[in-house]
């Protein structure tokens, strides 16, 4: 026992004459820690194009902020001046081309986001990159008439009110567990448009069965035309 104490003690006395050593070491080990901290949370970066965006955010399913500067009617891009978690002056500007994933936006629908969207701050949680867009579901934050906090989730609603169709999505998103539920979201919210008759869908849905009908019965049409064609007696020449 008594000699588990002294080198108890020897390890003490040589901390406390190496007091500085110990320290730089601390520090070493500290400063390390927070390169890798910020390199993987990415406090003071400003995404302007879909690359900028770190792989394991998508994984990670990472929540952005960013103030929606405009809309861009080709392919319905939410154009996002993406806000960092820490802001430094002097940041070089940028618009992050933001797609509202798993839906179809109509032309309705890029009024609906002009009016509603552009000028506000939204969240959004990047799915998937591609060349020249991300894919994202988008959130916008919104106080109610009696000041209560409500976030609106943008694709569920222009889908909600028929301002746009859900599209099918490519694997592996299409298998991601936490995607699904937003999937079956958007699913649940055209069925409701087409049950209360709203949007484009609605009206293109009959027009459609219309022309399979005169497709498929076009022959028929133009075999009975031929045949009272030449059922009709020539007219004799004098």
């Amino acid at each position: 026992m008594d000699e588990i104490k002294n080198l108890l003690y020897c390890a003490i006395d040589l901390m406390e004459q190496n007091n500085r050593g110990v320290q730089l070491g601390c520090y070493s080990v500290a400063l390390f820690g927070f390169g890798i901290a910020v390199r993987r949370v990415r406090p003071f970066s400003r995404f302007k194009k879909p690359s900028d965006v770190p792989n394991h955010f998508i994984k990670e399913r990472r929540e952005l902020t960013g103030l929606v500067e405009r809309l861009d009617p080709n392919g319905a891009l939410l154009m996002i001046r993406h806000k960092p978690l820490i802001t430094i002056p002097g940041l070089p500007g940028g618009q992050l081309p933001v797609k509202i994933s798993g839906v179809d936006v109509t032309g309705l629908g890029l009024n609906w986001l002009q009016t509603v969207v552009v000028g506000n701050e939204v969240k959004f949680i990047p799915i998937a990159k591609a060349q020249n867009f991300v894919q994202c579901q988008v959130l916008l934050p919104h106080v109610t008439r009696k000041n209560k906090q409500r976030t609106i989730n943008i694709g569920e609603s222009l889908v909600r009110v028929g301002f746009g169709q859900v599209v099918d999505i490519d694997k592996p998103i299409s298998k991601d567990r936490t995607y699904l539920t937003y999937c079956n979201r958007l699913q649940v919210a055209e069925n409701y448009a087409l049950r209360k008759k709203l949007g484009m869908k609605y009206y293109m849905k009959p027009a459609k069965a219309v022309l399979i009908y005169i497709a498929k019965n076009l022959n028929k049409f133009m075999l009975n035309t031929y045949r009272q064609i030449i059922q009709i007696p020539k007219m004799s020449t004098s």
